[in-house]
């Protein structure tokens, strides 16, 4: 079955190609190009965009961006579009003024280091074929592109940005007054005057917003986790429709998965998600990770999340995460005790002893010395799987 493309990032997508499209168009009017020179023009135009969005595409598919069907991308095309706006503006400016390391901070908080380049990129292009820019403009524009996005990836911690701010002032202030030498064999300071305004504009601007967007990534995440665990989510109806035994088994990994997160300091939330999901791939049978992690993909599930499933059992790769390493522990703990439960074998004294058992002979195997889980944190999961109440019948 081939993953189908949610609506809402298709539409992004189209947004994304019809503003370049508009961008393009604006400039072929302000130059009078011909019919022949509009369609070479559009002609690049449909080339680069075809890269770029291979290059989206790829990117979610590597978990490298991507948290939701819509917001996330929904952001990316929001950015970008104000970007093309600026970029037009920028066509009654003078030569060797385009904020391109700006272009590349910003598009950074919303995308990855290569979708802010590539997007970056394509804007400096149709912005220097427009306004006559040579060589060493472009290259100008390039260098700072390059310079922007790093720095944003390096800014990303609080205590560098004063330092990345400083780095990006002083590029955005020097090198394109460097490549105009390069150029026209001579200074010019109204040059310097005007890069210096735009950068000091641009970077008031992010330390005021940098913040606010950092932390708005964060609980994105943390809503698009708390979203598809609610009841009323398409999946989780459809666990539930496929059989009630394996709904409250989910229920019962993410229940406990969810406290051991706590109790030893991993993040609860995505415990809690992937417990629920664990065996999302039964919904349609083996090969069960292949499956889980297709299913994934297609509701956009975060990044983090996917990798949990594909570390199923270990079947792929060992856990390599305190979360992922969790639930495999609960979820092997649970299925032993409820296996026992439906012999009417348990008892409160029983499951202890099968709890250290199971734990102790699956952790000899060395499936979690990847996960970065400690010997004492190994010990508190135990314990505390030891006081759940995990023997109860599935469907009642």
């Amino acid at each position: 079955m081939e993953q189908k493309m949610p609506w809402k990032r298709l539409r992004h997508y189209a947004e994304i190609v019809g503003m370049t499209l508009l961008v393009s168009l604006f400039f072929a009017y302000q130059n009078g190009l011909l019919l022949d020179q509009i369609v070479a023009y559009l002609t690049l135009d449909a080339i680069f965009l075809a890269v770029l969005l291979c290059m989206l595409e790829h990117s979610r598919m590597h978990h490298k961006i991507g948290n939701s069907a819509s917001n996330h991308y929904g952001r990316i095309s929001a950015c970008y579009g104000i970007l093309c706006i600026i970029t037009a503006a920028f066509y009654f400016f003078p030569a060797f003024t385009f904020p391109a390391a700006a272009f590349a901070l910003f598009l950074n908080l919303r995308a990855n280091a290569e979708v802010s380049v590539g997007l970056s990129v394509l804007l400096s292009i149709l912005y220097c074929t427009a306004s006559g820019g040579n060589f060493y403009e472009l290259a100008a524009y390039c260098t700072l592109i390059f310079i922007g996005s790093w720095m944003a990836e390096a800014m990303h911690e609080k205590k560098h940005r004063p330092w990345g701010c400083l780095i990006l002032l002083f590029s955005a202030l020097c090198i394109p007054s460097l490549f105009y030498y390069l150029a026209y064999s001579k200074s010019q300071v109204q040059l310097f005057l005007w890069n210096g305004e735009f950068i000091a504009c641009a970077i008031l601007l992010y330390y005021m917003l940098a913040n606010k967007l950092y932390d708005q990534k964060d609980h994105e995440e943390l809503d698009a986790y708390e979203a598809i665990i609610q009841e009323d989510y398409p999946l989780v109806k459809d666990i539930k429709n496929y059989s009630k035994a394996e709904y409250v088994h989910a229920i019962k990994v993410a229940t406990i998965s969810g406290k051991c997160a706590a109790e030893i300091g991993a993040n609860e939330i995505i415990a809690a998600a992937a417990g629920f999901y664990y065996r999302l791939g039964v919904l349609e049978g083996e090969p069960f990770v292949k499956n889980a992690v297709r299913l994934a993909q297609e509701n956009c599930f975060p990044s983090t999340l996917i990798e949990i499933l594909s570390e199923y059992n270990g079947e792929w790769r060992l856990p390599s995460s305190k979360e992922s390493a969790i639930v495999h522990m609960v979820d092997t703990c649970v299925k032993r005790i409820e296996m026992l439960s439906s012999q009417n074998l348990s008892s409160s004294w029983n499951q202890d002893m099968v709890i250290y058992q199971t734990l102790n002979e699956v952790s000899a195997t060395g499936i979690y010395d990847e996960s970065g889980v400690s010997m004492n944190q190994f010990l508190k999961v135990r314990e505390l799987l030891v006081r759940e109440e995990i023997g109860y019948d599935n469907n009642n």
